[in-house]
């Protein structure tokens, strides 16, 4: 045990060299996001997929009713359009292809909501995962003609639907992830706000 307790704290050390190296100071502050909406997205959309994968069938028998009805049978007279079973197989192909695609768009939205969002001196610096690599975004907080906008209160501080939003001339520049407004959050926003 002893060991791995090694290797963990090694682990974080090394973690913790590689931060400060990259950011250039050990003196920033990390925005913790709310992780609640990332987790309900992939749960729901593990359910949609599951309880809709016997459903396939029913596609199938869409797809052979459709072509009946624009009778192409008898125009093209092609006699394996007239079997169900390759249907069920274009149906089969038709699910996984949305499937794949709205997987893609789901792992999309993740990235979006899960952008790592670091305070460091009078700067912003959003870091977004890219495949291997990272996508560095930095903002400067003493921009001329910057407001603020700050969405909170009521039920949106029990559920974490906090953002902070920078706008200039009614142009969104920089959005920050969802977050819960206690503990370190909270005061982060009190000195974002200078309050």
């Amino acid at each position: 045990m002893k060991i791995i307790n090694k290797w963990i704290s090694k682990w974080k050390e090394f973690q913790s060299k590689r931060e400060i190296a990259y950011f250039g100071t050990s003196l920033y502050d990390e925005l913790k996001v709310n992780p609640l909406p990332s987790l309900l997205l992939i749960l729901f959309s593990v359910l949609f997929f599951t309880f809709s994968l016997p459903y396939i069938y029913y596609l199938g028998k869409f797809f052979y009713w459709f072509v009946g009805v624009l009778e192409i049978t008898k125009v093209l007279k092609i006699p394996f359009l007239d079997e169900l079973r390759y249907y069920h197989y274009l149906s089969a192909f038709v699910y996984f292809y949305i499937v794949t695609s709205l997987l893609i768009d789901i792992s999309r939205l993740l990235n979006k909501w899960n952008i790592r969002t670091v305070f460091v001196k009078n700067e912003i610096w959003q870091i977004q995962r890219f495949g291997f690599g990272k996508k560095l975004i930095k903002f400067n907080l003493e921009t001329d003609g910057l407001e603020l906008g700050y969405e909170h209160g009521g039920f949106s501080d029990y559920l974490g639907c906090n953002r902070l939003i920078w706008e200039k001339n009614g142009k969104t520049l920089f959005v920050t992830p969802y977050f819960f407004p206690y503990k370190k959050n909270k005061t982060l926003v009190n000195r974002i706000l200078k309050r």
